[in-house]
């Protein structure tokens, strides 16, 4: 059996993180944090825990563009991160260009389009 790969669901809502977790939870061991301090919390504590973080960009407290420079700074790299947004502007895309994003998903969410795109990210091979 193929190990599955860790994922980190930065969201500030309860029920994008559960759509988001029912979808992946078969191929993927899920983390979930409420916002982007907690968020970030886990990234340096858990440093190489994490595959890959499905990010929203729009949260209290600590935003996702915060989360990416707080990651460049405490140079986190080498883990893809995939925006999830309902704002889905070509501002928010060029404000998140110099972070090296992996993908950008936007809600509401295709369970189909999730499932190929993490496919294609992690080379995964669903049946």
């Amino acid at each position: 059996m193929i190990e599955k790969k860790n994922l980190l669901i930065i969201d500030d809502s309860e029920i994008d993180r559960s759509i988001l977790k029912n979808i992946l939870i078969d191929d993927f061991t899920v983390t979930e944090a409420e916002n982007g301090y907690e968020g970030l919390k886990q990234l340096i504590e858990h440093r190489n825990r994490y595959d890959g973080i499905l990010l929203d960009l729009h949260m209290p407290i600590l935003d996702g563009f915060h989360v990416l420079e707080l990651m460049k700074e405490h140079k986190i790299y080498g883990i893809p991160v995939i925006i999830v947004t309902s704002e889905s502007t070509e501002e928010n895309l060029v404000k998140t260009l110099p972070y090296l994003i992996s993908d950008f998903i936007c809600k509401p969410y295709d369970q189909d389009m999730i499932k190929k795109r993490m496919r294609t990210l992690f080379h995964i091979k669903w049946i």
